[in-house]
């Protein structure tokens, strides 16, 4: 039985990243309300089935450039200055290091599909990125300096050296943790409807961070919410060393590895990911997939082809026809931010920023993120 809602309470539906980040910056920057913020979440507190717990989380803006428009593109150049600030912060109070690279990415592609990498450099050269501090094109000894665990047949790339990645599936626990300290609660195991969230907000201020699950409120032509299914692949080898994100380009599909740090046994962990299919099944990953995704390993590196397979993962990433991400105010007090798309970690801080001072303002409440910019 949930406890009553008053006019201090704070409903946040939702522990993925948008509702625990939220939950952590309200509870930090307005401690007399801390202690009425309630965090509503469906899966359990240890097997959570957000989409940021499945994510490769990268921050990389000037990769994702020539699939996300120019409010996408500085909103995550917003997000690049704001997280290594908000993981300084997460430190601060916690005394837990929460690992991210921010050594740049690696985009490549093989002899056979150099159009690939002629249509990039082109899109680059388009948007006024071709630069040493943006996208610098880098050849086969460079490529090598780089990253001397991939395959030394790639000739030409680029490397992007304002990019960085993060450790998502250690963030998210910590988010959690350190938002309790501050009094918010969680109730895990809690699916809400959306009936329930209108009736919360006749009093309180509810914040529906759902993803998908909010689909149902957000059906309408205006709006039009979707599931996008993504699959990703977690694999381990103590042979190969890859310090940052590598992007193979390819006609059909342009695929990612990123490090995840070291096991306790020293062998070196990576997610690789990831398909993007027009379909909202979570069923488990399929064999064609699977079959792309090692194939494109095995291009990268072949010493990866020993490589062990830990673990699949399939979810589904919340998307508006525009593939931009929106607040839509459902009622007075009802607010749903949805719509991340496969840039949650890329958008999320600035996002967020950009609610605080458009519409969290209104309510005398604040995230710290507008002066955590200017800091």
């Amino acid at each position: 039985m949930l406890p009553k809602a008053d006019s201090q309470t704070i409903v946040i539906a939702g522990a993925g990243l948008l509702g625990s980040l939220t939950a952590w910056r309200l509870a930090r920057e307005n401690p007399q309300v801390a202690g009425h913020i309630r965090v509503l979440e469906k899966s359990p507190r240890d097997q959570l089935q957000s989409a940021a717990n499945t994510a490769a989380a990268m921050v990389a803006p000037f990769a994702e450039r020539n699939v996300c428009d120019a409010d996408l593109f500085e909103l995550g150049k917003t997000s690049l200055m704001l997280w290594p600030q908000l993981l300084l912060q997460l430190k601060e109070g916690s005394g837990e290091t929460i690992a991210y690279g921010n050594n740049g990415s690696l985009v490549v592609a093989h002899q056979a599909d150099q159009a690939e990498l002629r249509q990039f450099q082109q899109e680059m050269s388009a948007f006024g990125l071709l630069a040493d501090d943006t996208a610098q094109a880098v050849n086969r000894s460079h490529i090598q300096q780089l990253e001397p665990g991939i395959n030394n047949e790639f000739q030409q790339g680029f490397f992007l050296p304002q990019e960085m990645h993060l450790d998502n599936r250690a963030l998210l626990p910590l988010l959690h943790s350190e938002a309790e300290k501050l009094g918010v609660s969680f109730q895990f195991d809690c699916e809400v409807s959306d009936e329930f969230l209108l009736q919360q907000a006749e009093q309180a201020l509810v914040l529906d961070c759902r993803g998908v699950g909010a689909k149902n409120a957000l059906s309408s032509d205006d709006h039009q919410l979707r599931g996008v299914r993504g699959e990703v692949c977690w694999i381990e080898t103590p042979e190969v060393k890859i310090t940052r994100p590598v992007r193979l380009l390819h006609p059909r599909y342009h695929l990612y590895l990123v490090p995840k740090g070291q096991t306790e046994q020293g062998a070196y962990r990576y997610i690789l990911g990831a398909t993007e299919i027009e379909s909202e099944d979570k069923s488990p990953v399929s064999v064609r997939s699977q079959l792309e995704m090692l194939s494109a390993l095995y291009c990268l590196s072949p010493a990866l082809a020993e490589a062990r397979i830990i673990e699949t993962d399939v979810n589904l990433r919340p998307a508006f026809p525009d593939h931009k991400p929106q607040v839509v105010r459902s009622a007075n007090n009802l607010y749903r931010l949805n719509g991340l798309f496969r840039h949650g970690y890329l958008l999320a801080p600035a996002f967020l920023q950009q609610f605080e001072s458009q519409l969290l303002a209104s309510h005398n409440l604040a995230l710290g993120l507008t002066a955590l910019e200017g800091a």
